[in-house]
């Protein structure tokens, strides 16, 4: 069993501010948390909600000790027993010693006994450990009082941070070189240690596989229905003819072009539409980041309910060529949205509205009755096939990958908060780049609420 922690940039600069507040003293916030599971072993703990002690319920508050009172946890036990989420108990060490000490030991004992007993199963729940560069340290706490590593925390917010444990480094062969010169070692060990979807397999999807697989990622979840066609030969990398005669999956020729590069990426590859297949759901909410590369309306609002319910980065990515019908371009555009659980949604950024979710619902689910409440103007129209080249599919997957390495590998002189919209034309010549919105009050209800029913909430799963 791996233990994986996963915390939102929104309730990571939450801790900080309240365990850090100035004083030099120890102080205590404690996660809920939703949990999730997957097929290679691995037990994520999702913060869902941080319950910050306030300081004046500390009996004692000291540099290198702090005492409270649990009652304040009494008013949350029946919706962790309710909703069976886990609880994580976060205390700072404003001295900076990235160890737990024998304090630390005797006071997770004796508050994990009395959390087992109220909880009544065998659920495992952690403690973890802040110093003041932010870095965290975390440690499982059994139903037996044993402790056991966390193999792995995730920060996902405007930066993607991550304190491994067990850390798979990247071998020293000549092809990984140029990587090393940019990027230095250990961005090329946490991109070998990274699980990255990628939710659409054609114009923009493989070529942002193609980076990815070249830069080194570890595991590559792809996933596309679809069959490769004559059509997509001008802009699928790696496609042939024959693929196409042959009517062969898009994700298994990608997957055997990735394979053929011998640069080690594990590829696993699901064939089927996300609505379609709970367990892809769940493969890519083990995901660390995914990209989406789809063009329908009701793809990009499950993709963006995955990253918020399990804590993934999601880099959504939209082209449009608008052409005349006599040989000319009127407009060559797109956009890279880099989302956040916590933060605003593509619905919120106006990518979309209620109305055009709710006819792309209808255009999948019946496409016969979308037709007819079309035409009889009840419906907006969701049905678009627009133009695509390959060269702007490339230079929109390529800013996408560059966003995405700019946030393991800060390398900006400013934050990366800047740049969660890019919005570019080649028509007007401009590249303009925006900072997120509010938040979307739906979807904040349900950051790190990991695994639930009906899943996503939503009743059609």
């Amino acid at each position: 069993m791996k233990y994986n922690i996963k915390i939102s940039g929104v309730h990571y600069k939450e801790l900080e501010r309240h365990l850090f507040p100035g004083d030099g003293k120890e102080a205590v916030s404690i996660a809920l948390c939703g949990r999730n599971f997957d097929q290679d072993g691995n037990n994520f703990m999702l913060v869902h909600q941080i319950i910050n002690i306030p300081y004046e319920y500390c009996a004692i508050r000291e540099p290198n000790k702090v005492e409270w009172s649990t009652e304040i946890l009494s008013s949350y036990l029946e919706k962790v027993l309710n909703k069976g989420l886990a609880i994580i108990k976060i205390h700072c060490h404003p001295g900076g010693y990235e160890q737990f000490s024998d304090v630390d030991d005797d006071s997770d004992i004796e508050l994990f006994d009395s959390i087992y007993g109220w909880t009544n199963n065998n659920l495992p729940h952690a403690s973890m450990i802040m110093m003041p560069n932010g870095n965290l340290k975390a440690r499982i706490v059994t139903d037996k009082l044993t402790f056991l590593n966390v193999d792995k925390i995730s920060i996902i917010g405007d930066d993607l941070i991550f304190f491994n444990n067990n850390v798979k480094t990247f071998n020293s062969d000549s092809y990984n070189l140029r990587t090393k010169q940019a990027f230095g070692e250990g961005t090329v060990n946490i991109l070998n240690n990274l699980r990255v979807g990628v939710i659409g397999c054609s114009g923009t999807g493989s070529p942002v596989i193609e980076q990815l697989a070249r830069l080194g990622v570890g595991n590559l979840i792809l996933i596309d229905p679809d069959e490769v066609e004559f059509k997509n030969l001008n802009r699928i990398l790696n496609t042939t003819r024959e693929d196409a005669e042959l009517k062969r999956k898009k994700i298994d020729v990608l997957k055997k072009a990735i394979d053929k590069i011998g640069m080690e990426t594990r590829v696993d590859v699901f064939p089927v539409n996300i609505y379609d297949d709970k367990e892809v759901i769940n493969r890519i909410a083990t995901c660390d980041i995914i990209f989406g590369c789809v063009d329908s309306i009701d793809g990009r609002h499950i993709l963006n309910l995955i990253a918020t319910f399990y804590l993934v980065s999601y880099f959504d990515i939209g082209v449009k060529l608008v052409a005349d019908g006599m040989g000319n371009v009127s407009q060559i555009c797109g956009s890279i949205h880099v989302l956040q659980p916590g933060g605003s949604s593509l619905r919120s950024r106006g990518v979309y509205n209620s109305e055009e979710l709710r006819a792309a619902g209808l255009y999948r689910t019946n496409p016969e009755s979308y037709k007819n409440l079309k035409k009889e103007g009840y419906v907006a129209n969701v049905n678009i096939d627009s133009p695509a080249v390959i060269s702007v599919n490339m230079f929109a997957a390529s800013i996408a990958v560059n966003e995405f390495l700019a946030r393991i590998h800060m390398f900006r002189y400013d934050n990366n908060a800047k740049f969660a919209i890019t919005r570019f034309s080649n028509v007007d010549s401009y590249i303009q780049y925006e900072e997120d919105g509010e938040s979307d009050l739906y979807l904040k209800k349900f950051v790190g609420r990991g695994e639930m029913r009906p899943l996503l909430n939503m009743p059609e799963l």
